[in-house]
Parts: structure tokens; C-alpha cells; sequence
């Protein structure tokens, strides 16, 4: 099954996708436009950030009525070497600077609970899926907002254009270690949660598991638990993580508890334990945690890709 999200954003969008969806019919693949509505949407033009959150959220709710847990994009190895230098220039760690993983939960929460995105073309450049398509007979469409050097990504892009071969392939090296630090860091997380107890609004780690961490595999685990526990949908920013983790294991570190994300983390004898912050007053009553989302954001993206 395939879906094309018509934004609303151009009047060429919708011909566009009436044409992907007449490839689709060659193609006896059953084919669906999602168009997003302009209700609710803030004033002016929608940043690239704000289409991309309706565009996920759009498929997410399309993939569960259709009962679908793995969603394929088209993202290139152009798209990694862009990420890489965006963030590069934005101070990432080797977490960020892995870029695009293989399979990855869904951004959007809590659309995407249970809903995987799978990238099956990282390993191709852009201009190699272009050539397959001259080959094939069959056209594309460029995006004019891919011009509009208002984007920080459009002017990486063309950045990256002017790359010579050599300076793309280094990038792409470099990313390969950063996945395997990754990869390396979601593993050791991954058992240390295996080591807490869930309890119907609580998960309870003990003092002794999260003091043998170190490095970015402390920070995966705690933000993991923070976003189960918070339902939030944004990662926390990487200095609050460290200034959280580092207090879980100060002495009198957590008098009070923390919160952030919109989780509540507190100090429970020899244990830490990680629930809903309270609602504020007027506020509807926070989410029942969704320790499930802690298991998918530490699965190892390379290893759960190949196996599908």
C-alpha cells in the first residue's frame, strides 16, 4: 500500500499526487492521498518543521487504520550527508551525528505508538534513484521549497553539491562509526531496562544499574524512561538529559524529584523512579505512561532492519 501527503501548500500538489497514485495503479499497488487540513493550523506559512510533524502524523493515522507497522521512505545517501553537516554545525554528539537510522520509531507521538519507519534507500545517492527513473521511463517532481535557500537544509544541500566525492564518502565513514557508538550505547541501555520494574504508572531503576552506566548510554536509557513516563514528544535537549542524569546519583541529588518532558523523576530509597508529572492546575490529567515507547526507542535499528 502507498500514501501521498498533499500539504496544501502549492495548487501543483494535488496533480502531483494524483500522478504517484496513477504509477501506483500501473503498479497495482492501492494508493491514497492524505491532504492536510488547514484547520488549526498556526498563521502564515507553515515552517518545514511544522509540515514534516502533520506529514507523520498524517501517515501514522493512516497506517493504523489500514493496520500497518512499518512505513518505507525515500530518504538518500544525500539526505544522511545533509543531516550530518546540519547537525555537525548545530554541536551534535555521535547520537545525532548517526543521522538517518535504517528503522526508527515514528516521530510523532502519540499517533505513531507501535508504527516503525523503515529507510530502505540510505545506501543509494539521489542522483542514482534519477538515473533508475530515465531508465524506467518515468519522471519526478522537484519540490520548489527545495530552492528556498530560507531552509537551512536547501543551503546544505547545496553544500553538499559541491563536494567532491572523497569529502562525501569521509562524511559517510564517519557516520558508520557514529551508528556503531550508537548502536553500542542503545545496547548497554537496553539491558539495564531490562533490569527495572514497570508498575502501572511507575518505572522503578535501581540506584546501583544506572551508577554502572556511562557516557551516552546513560543518557539513552534516562531519556527513554523520561519520554515513556512524560509522553512527550520532543526529545529533551542534551544538557537537561546530563543534568538530570548526573543528579540521579548525587547524593541528595534528588530531594523534591525533577521533572522534565513532562515526566516526574524522584528518589525512592535505593531506587529512582520515573512516573507522570502531575498535571497543572486546569490542565487535563496526564497520560498513563507508555513503557513499550522506552523498548522501542532503545531497539538496535540496524540489527531489527535487516530482519525486516
Amino acid at each position: 500500500m502507498a500514501a501521498t501527503v498533499d500539504h496544501g501548500l502549492r495548487p501543483e500538489a494535488l496533480a502531483e499526487a494524483e500522478g504517484v497514485a496513477a504509477i501506483c495503479e500501473k503498479l497495482c499497488v492501492p494508493h491514497v492521498i492524505l491532504t492536510w487540513s488547514r484547520f488549526g493550523r498556526s498563521g502564515g506559512s507553515p515552517g518545514q518543521a511544522e509540515a514534516r510533524r502533520a506529514r507523520h502524523a498524517l501517515l501514522a493515522g493512516w497506517a493504523r487504520a489500514q493496520d500497518v507497522g512499518l512505513i518505507a521512505l525515500g530518504h538518500t545517501r544525500n539526505d544522511r550527508i545533509e543531516t550530518f553537516l546540519m547537525r555537525a554545525r548545530h554541536g551534535s554528539g555521535w547520537h545525532g551525528l548517526a543521522g538517518p537510522l535504517p528503522l526508527a520509531p515514528s516521530p510523532v507521538w502519540p499517533e505513531g505508538r507501535g508504527l516503525q519507519l523503515c529507510r530502505p534507500l540510505l545506501a543509494f545517492a539521489r542522483e542514482e534513484l534519477r538515473d533508475e527513473l530515465r531508465t524506467r521511463d518515468l519522471s519526478w517532481v522537484d519540490d520548489p521549497s527545495n530552492e528556498a535557500e530560507r531552509y537551512e537544509r536547501v543551503r546544505t544541500r547545496q553544500l553538499v553539491a559541491r563536494l567532491e566525492p572523497e569529502g562525501r564518502d569521509r562524511i559517510i565513514r564517519i557516520m558508520g562509526a557514529a551508528i556503531e557508538a550508537r548502536v553500542a550505547a542503545l545496547s548497554v541501555a537496553r539491558t539495564a531496562l531490562d533490569l527495572c520494574q514497570h508498575e502501572a504508572s511507575e518505572t522503578i531503576l535501581p540506584l546501583a544499574v544506572i551508577a554502572g552506566l556511562t557516557g551516552d548510554a546513560k543518557l539513552r536509557l534516562v531519556e527513554a524512561l523520561v519520554l515513556a513516563a512524560g509522553g512527550a514528544e520532543i526529545t529533551p535537549r542534551r544538557e537537561a538529559l546530563e543534568r538530570l542524569a548526573g543528579r540521579l546519583v548525587e547524593v541528595g541529588g534528588m530531594s523534591g524529584g525533577m521533572t522534565l518532558a513532562g515526566a516526574w523523576v524522584r528518589r525512592k530509597g535505593a531506587s529512582i523512579g520515573f512516573l507522570p508529572a502531575p498535571p497543572r492546575r486546569g490542565a487535563e490529567e496526564a497520560a498513563p505512561p507508555a513503557w513499550d515507547r522506552a523498548h522501542a526507542l532503545l531497539a538496535d535499528p540496524v540489527a531489527k532492519a535487516l530482519h525486516v
